[in-house]
């Protein structure tokens, strides 16, 4: 496998694996959509910013710097909001419901 290309599996997966669930415990159903997209992308910027640091792009010149935070960001927050729809939407929608009937049966 040539060292680029596991370079940018690596952040997708990470968004994939890690971020998503723990992004749908982080969030709650009652946040507006402008929160929960503010959350999820910081939380891929942050993880962006250090995958970049991780692989030693942040040491070259700013411009190739910028665009590897870029890149990486863009990979974490991908994976991350593919695995959501693909996967933890249903999961998380079971646990809103399930939350919601339990506030209305107290």
């Amino acid at each position: 496998m040539d060292a680029d290309f596991v370079k940018e599996v690596i952040p997708f997966g990470t968004g994939v694996i890690l971020l998503s669930p723990v992004l749908m415990l982080i969030m709650r159903p009652t946040w507006n959509s402008s929160a929960k997209f503010a959350v999820s992308f910081l939380a891929a910027f942050v993880v962006g910013i250090s995958f970049s640091f991780m692989m030693g792009e942040l040491f070259g010149e700013l411009p190739d710097a910028v665009v590897a935070i870029i890149v990486d960001t863009s990979t974490v927050y991908a994976g991350s909001q593919l695995a959501y729809w693909l996967i933890w939407r249903s999961i998380s929608e079971k646990r809103a419901s399930t939350q919601t009937a339990t506030q209305s049966a107290k």
